[in-house]
């Protein structure tokens, strides 16, 4: 593959510039969890919020106060449920906002509803601030009653003694049935010998056809590409500028684009989904070596580099380009990467549900090996809660896992196996797929104690080589070293 000229101008990727881009990123570079997207806004201040999405939002919010001149800054924004009007009380502290948001609180409420001796406050965070808060009011003995938080980020706490064990709470008393549960997601939740969390759903990145895109193309969207070589071949054919003309003819005009073929979409998921299918990634399976510099890994940015500056067919990731929601929904897009909660994102544009199917993510390799990142959220309790508190978010967590059916509403699929087969669950138009992409395809992101630095470099990498500013073996280079200084400290 072949570069852009300009993007061969060799710098330095210092840690401060590393930051910087991780706020600009590749329209979708977030430093929160997971999340469906919103429209791309053109102010680089505020990108990281408009693509973290609308599933990340509080429900409710509390009334942030003024701050004036020399005042200290406000506590952070907090979405604030009370539900009950019993006498005990349980906490519960999640990110979960939008649409899985709502649906979380129906399920609160019908919980409180029919448990009138709970007294149920629901707070919803952004998830950088709920990263923060969690680990400080645990270590201050002031911990939530449960919480909810990414499957990543499970063994950092677990090394750091915030979570109680999942083992001895639920499943060896058999509340919930741990056989019930992806063996991968486990695995990764799993700190010396004890499971530190219950599934209480999977998400992952699937693949969204626009069916009318590719046929006004003359293409059949039932049958795609098997690899990155086909592909580009075919993403050509669909790409057209506002002329009527393809990037390998004469004429083309990149500046002005009518229709691409693909978008890159949320780095969170883009990135470790596209490093897989070549074979490379960021850790080793052990964890104690970054590979993220590897000959497959930089293979694997690369070609994103390539579909977006060379061949054309993906829009360049830039600050302010619109996210791929804005271009997929005006028929501007052939095939969105995009997460099982894009459910809600369709039934907002019902028009555009009609013309659009789903399936596993499609290969970029070479060699057409499928790789899909999955995740899921983890219901979990802090050290330090004890009865009365302890039985009541035991209770709690044990309804939620049996309720997934419920869940499933919100656009994520319930993590229980034989929940995601249920005709409830199947009868999703989105669901079928993804329960079959996690289960042949799907991997998780290897853990590690300084998870959440290692995924800040290597975002933060990737986004200035998808956006232009760093060659990408130098970006992938210089970030890999970082990361292998996180590992190597210990």
């Amino acid at each position: 593959m072949t570069t852009d000229p300009e993007a061969n101008r060799r710098r330095t990727l210092s840690r401060r510039e590393m930051l910087k881009v991780a706020s600009l990123g590749t329209t979708a570079l977030v430093l929160a969890a997971c999340g469906a997207q919103a429209p791309a806004t053109s102010d680089p201040a505020t990108e990281v919020t408009a693509n973290a999405g609308a599933s990340e939002a509080p429900p409710v919010a509390e009334e942030e106060p003024a701050v004036a001149e020399g005042e200290p800054e406000p506590e952070p924004t907090v979405g604030i449920n009370e539900m009950g009007q019993g006498s005990q009380r349980l906490t519960f502290w999640h990110g979960l906002g939008g649409a899985d948001g709502a649906t979380m609180v129906q399920m609160l409420q019908q919980y409180a509803s029919d448990n009138p001796e709970i007294a149920l406050r629901s707070e919803t965070y952004d998830w950088t601030v709920f990263y923060q808060k969690l680990p400080t009011a645990t270590a201050a003995g002031t911990p939530p009653d449960m919480a909810v938080q990414h499957e990543f980020s499970i063994l950092q706490f677990a090394d750091q003694g915030i979570l109680q064990d999942a083992d001895a709470i639920f499943y060896q008393p058999g509340l919930i049935p741990k056989e019930d549960f992806n063996p991968n997601i486990i695995e990764t939740v799993t700190y010396e010998g004890k499971t530190m969390g219950v599934p209480f759903d999977n998400h992952g990145w699937g693949l969204f056809v626009n069916k009318q895109v590719i046929e006004e193309a003359g293409l059949d969207p039932a049958n795609l590409p098997k690899n990155g070589i086909e592909f580009l071949e075919w993403a050509q054919k669909v790409t057209v500028d506002e002329a009527g003309k393809h990037p390998n003819e004469t004429g083309f005009d990149p500046d002005r684009i009518k229709v691409f073929a693909i978008h890159p979409s949320w780095v969170r998921f883009t990135m470790p989904s596209t490093l897989w299918q070549f074979g490379g990634g960021v850790l080793t399976d052990d964890g104690t070596t970054s590979i993220l510099a590897s000959e497959q890994s930089i293979a694997a940015a690369q070609y994103w580099h390539d579909l977006m500056y060379t061949y054309h067919v993906a829009p360049p990731a830039i600050p302010g380009q619109q996210g791929a929601y804005d271009y997929f929904k005006g028929n501007g897009l052939a095939l969105m990467w995009d997460g099982s909660w894009s459910l809600n994102f369709f039934r907002d544009n019902p028009d555009v549900e009609k013309v659009t199917r789903n399936d596993l993510l499609n290969s970029l390799a070479p060699d057409g090996k499928q790789a899909a990142k999955v995740g899921s959220h983890m219901l979990v309790v802090p050290v330090g809660v004890e009865d009365p508190g302890l039985a009541a978010a035991k209770d709690l967590i044990t309804w939620l896992s049996d309720n997934g059916e419920t869940w499933a509403q919100s656009g994520q699929l319930p993590a229980r196996l034989s929940v995601q087969n249920s005709p409830a669950v199947q009868e999703i138009w989105t669901a079928p797929a993804f329960v079959k992409e996690f289960t042949e395809i799907g991997k998780t992101e290897v853990p590690h104690k300084s998870i959440n630095e290692i995924v800040t470099i290597y975002e933060a990498a990737w986004g200035a080589a998808m956006a232009n500013t760093t060659p990408v073996e130098q970006s992938l280079q210089e970030a890999s070293a970082a990361i292998q200084a996180v590992i190597d400290r210990g």
